[in-house]
């Protein structure tokens, strides 16, 4: 009886292995799709990563030689893997107030290249006088071709709102108006101003950049606002005790707290 348990065992564990072996899994058979990335696995800001289908960035903090930026949004396939190079259509919609060749440029031919399921479409902001005033908009959108369906097309993230993220459409906003940046911090640095700004970022050999992040930053800390406030206060009087006082643009003495 003992006997015949222990085979009844042996056959019961071989007719499973058989089975496991014979198993496969399902291989995706849906049409492959097109998608803009971030709508899926978000925009990351260094600290938090967010869904999105737009965002947006200024040349204000930029040095004057800066001429253009360009911005990477990167597109993923949602199906197979090809062994060839398959091309995306990629549309500027028309409701954009960016010109093409005027304020961006795109590449005529975008592609996923063989062997890969995503690739950064790059987007060359140019830096055009008219940012000064106005700020641009760039929408961009995936269409179906040969190569790809767009049947991810959108979805609602809150149901109190109604609000809903595309992912077949791209909004990207740039100007070059100068106002007071994320990391401005007042209680040390007084009111913001263009002429107050660019002079201690001069004199201090900071890059205005850094100033476009959240306060706690790299060059951000208290303990950083505090050396800012006691340089330009000490350059202030001594300007003046020279009989250079130093001006706003409104006419007003510059003062630091």
């Amino acid at each position: 009886m003992k006997k015949i348990l222990i085979l009844s065992i042996l056959f019961l564990s071989v007719l499973g292995f058989t089975s496991c072996e014979q198993e496969e899994i399902a291989a995706y058979s849906g049409s492959d799709s097109i998608y803009f990335a971030p709508s899926v696995y978000g925009l990351s800001d260094g600290a938090t990563t967010t869904i999105a289908d737009s965002t947006g960035f200024t040349f204000a903090l930029e040095k004057p030689e800066v001429v253009g930026k360009t911005y990477n949004i990167p597109v993923r396939v949602q199906g197979n893997i090809s062994d060839v190079d398959r091309k995306v259509k990629v549309v500027v919609d028309p409701k954009s107030t960016a010109v093409a060749g005027t304020h961006f440029e795109i590449p005529a031919d975008f592609v996923i290249p063989a062997g890969k399921v995503v690739n950064d479409l790059p987007v060359k902001v140019l830096r055009t006088a008219d940012m000064k005033k106005n700020s641009l908009l760039l929408i961009l959108n995936l269409e179906e071709n040969e190569s790809f369906k767009t049947d991810m097309k959108s979805k609602e993230i809150n149901v109190l709102t109604h609000k809903k993220i595309s992912f077949i459409s791209f909004k990207l906003s740039f100007d070059d108006k100068l106002t007071q940046p994320i990391g401005w911090y007042a209680p040390y640095l007084g009111t913001f101003s263009a002429k107050k700004f660019f002079l201690m970022c001069d004199l201090i050999h900071l890059d205005p950049a850094i100033f476009n992040q959240k306060l706690g930053g790299p060059g951000l800390a208290i303990a950083d606002f505090v050396y800012y406030q006691a340089f330009m206060k000490r350059y202030l009087a001594d300007q003046k005790a020279s009989g250079n006082i130093i001006y706003e643009e409104d006419g007003k003495e510059m003062i630091f707290p």
